[in-house]
């Protein structure tokens, strides 16, 4: 099922960006200079898939490089808070976000991987595999600014632990986010 989700979002990804890309109206951005470096900060929330209890509150921020093919490809960091406890997740991944277009286009793809360090209340913590693949579109751009909303798959290699009075038996947890953003 998990395989299935991942293939499906990556499909749409694909199959948007290439609709995007036919049908731009904004011309390429004249990129030069100190106009490389991209830095942006996200809200969100996550749905556990897995019916443990887990769905998250996010926060986001990256920083990175940028240019004509890339909107950003760099290092970022996100704080889950899980909503019914008080378990913490930290992810700190590398982005990868473009639209394959020297235009910018209304959709892009926005892949993230690293790994997460689970803070686990009653358990002792656990780093994992943290993957993230996922759609976004732009919704409003200026000269210095783009916000955008991304539909992502998340996937946190979670292993088994005690939530105070009952067990979660997590076998790695997929979670279905959505988030909203601005990049600079």
């Amino acid at each position: 099922m998990h395989r299935f989700l991942a293939t499906t979002i990556l499909c749409l990804a694909a199959i948007c960006s290439t609709f995007s890309a036919a049908s731009v109206t904004s011309e390429p951005e004249n990129i030069t200079g100190w106009n490389h470096f991209v830095w942006g900060a996200e809200v969100g929330g996550a749905i556990d898939m897995t019916s443990n209890g887990l769905s998250t509150i996010n926060a986001d921020a990256y920083f990175g490089y940028k240019n004509a093919w890339i909107d950003a490809v760099g290092l970022g960091a996100s704080v889950n808070m899980m909503v019914n406890n008080s378990v913490r997740t930290y992810p700190v991944y590398a982005l990868l976000r473009t639209d394959f277009s020297s235009r910018r286009g209304l959709v892009f793809m926005d892949l993230r991987g690293g790994i997460a360090i689970n803070n686990l209340t009653y358990s002792n913590s656990q780093t994992s595999l943290y993957l993230s693949p996922g759609v976004g579109f732009n919704l409003a751009r200026g000269r210095s600014f783009c916000s955008y909303l991304t539909i992502s798959y998340i996937y946190n290699g979670l292993k088994p632990f005690d939530l105070g009075d009952r067990r979660c038996d997590v076998d790695g947890l997929s979670m279905a986010c959505i988030r909203l953003g601005i990049r600079f």
